[in-house]
């Protein structure tokens, strides 16, 4: 799908800035952060500022255009939602590429949350690693 057709499914308005920061986040093998999206963004618009990239990312988490990561170390990272629905995540910690899974621990736990009358309203699963392509060269 291209960029136009992305924000147009989410009804948001085509901005250059969006259409770059998709691109960006089209053409990487790996999750990256708002200062790496703003890095490559520069590279096309000159112009364009770190807060309008940082106002543009939470427009377009917002709307399920992206998905936030949060690192081993508690970086925010940030990928484009390949997949419909609600899913997590498993991290290469040498290469970065992130993989989405469709397993939800959330619904093993869910019964004892609403024994206890807890409602909650979001939650992150992600799990490091080593993927098969680094895992390969780290036995070598």
């Amino acid at each position: 799908m291209d960029t136009e057709e992305i924000l147009k499914k989410q009804k948001l308005k085509v901005t250059p800035q969006r259409k770059a920061i998709i691109q960006v986040l089209q053409n990487s093998s790996s999750v990256l952060s708002a200062q790496e999206i703003f890095a490559a963004v520069i590279d096309v618009m000159p112009n364009v500022n770190l807060s309008t990239v940082y106002r543009n990312i939470d427009v377009l988490l917002k709307k399920g255009v992206l998905c936030r990561i949060t690192s081993e170390d508690d970086k925010i990272l940030y990928e484009l939602r390949r997949e419909k629905g609600h899913h997590h995540h498993i991290i290469c910690k040498k290469c970065g590429a992130s993989i989405p899974i469709d397993y939800c621990p959330m619904e093993d736990i869910e019964k004892e949350l609403d024994k206890k009358g807890f409602t909650p309203t979001e939650h992150r699963f992600e799990i490091y690693g080593y993927c098969e392509k680094c895992s390969k060269k780290l036995k070598k």
